[in-house]
């Protein structure tokens, strides 16, 4: 596995326009604790949008738009009564509501506000509803321009949304570097502990000196600032990543998991071999997961973080 030294990051990253996609179910709303938990603490503003898909529609109408209007009232309604609820208190709110595709509303609506990050709950891949539901987190992983925060079903719902406990996961390569900013700055915001994790998926003649090496290596990803004395704490294992990153996490009682991913462009739809391991974290994890995706646009190098924009 290649070990590229990352970029010069910046001190911090900025959140000021967070987005939580709402489908009222009870995972999708425990994702909304972590939401505003982290709006109050950068300062963000939040949207609250619920997308109602064409399989909701009001039957015996019309037309598709009327048949759209009667479940586009009721979840505004859901949302102005969410949006008076204690966990909006002190927070700057603002809700929306749309028809028709889900991730597609989602996306345009992100790039329309200017979205900075993208939280939102999922439930796996067990039964009709929740193939849906997850099919859509797969495609936020995979396509979303902007870092996102899943909540998957392990969680429990009694867990803390203060991220004390934050784990990295890299295997050094361009796509999972980018996530390390938002570690590095989620772990200054909260005071947090960071531990850092590598799998090595290859058995080779030298897999003691491979994993000293990985060892020395995501050392080195981490700012003085944030070590404490001998080093930072980190977790070299056999095995595949994301049962290496589940157990690490369970082990060190993670808060977060920060994972860089990979997307699939215009094959969202269809299955991507990162975007498979992705949500195999996701739904394992015994807390949330933050996904970050780099890009490449017009030949230029990638940037590493999504900086605020106003």
């Amino acid at each position: 596995m290649p070990m590229n030294s990352p970029s010069a990051m910046p001190d911090s990253i900025s959140l000021q326009r967070i987005l939580f996609a709402t489908d009222f179910s009870a995972a999708s709303m425990q994702a909304m604790a972590y939401a505003t938990a982290i709006a109050k603490k950068f300062s963000s503003k939040l949207f609250l949008v619920h997308v109602v898909p064409p399989e909701d529609y009001a039957s015996g109408c019309k037309s598709l738009e009327e048949a759209a209007q009667i479940p586009c009232r009721d979840a505004k309604d859901k949302l102005d009564s969410v949006l008076q609820s204690a966990l909006c208190r002190d927070i700057v709110c603002e809700a929306g509501v749309d028809s028709g595709d889900i991730w597609l509303g989602l996306s345009q609506f992100m790039q329309l506000q200017a979205i900075d990050l993208l939280v939102m709950g999922t439930v796996g891949r067990r039964g009709a509803k929740k193939v849906f539901l997850g099919s859509v987190a797969e495609e936020a992983i995979r396509e979303s321009r902007c870092p996102v925060l899943t909540v998957g079903p392990e969680i429990e719902p009694a867990r803390t949304t203060d991220f004390r406990q934050i784990l990295y996961a890299t295997d050094f390569s361009d796509d999972s570097v980018a996530g390390l900013p938002y570690a590095v700055s989620f772990a200054e915001t909260y005071a947090s502990r960071l531990v850092l994790v590598h799998a090595l998926e290859d058995l080779s003649e030298s897999l003691y000196l491979d994993g000293r090496m990985a060892t020395v290596h995501l050392r080195k990803l981490v700012p003085s600032r944030l070590s404490p004395a001998g080093g930072p704490e980190v977790i070299v294992e056999m095995g595949s990543p994301a049962n290496v990153i589940v157990e690490a996490a369970e082990k060190v009682a993670a808060d977060l998991i920060v994972i860089g991913a990979r997307g699939a462009g215009s094959l969202a739809r269809l299955a991507s071999h990162f975007g498979s391991v992705a949500h195999k974290i996701v739904c394992g994890a015994p807390c949330p997961v933050l996904t970050v995706r780099r890009f490449v646009e017009n030949g230029k190098k990638p940037t590493q973080t999504q900086t605020a924009r106003t």
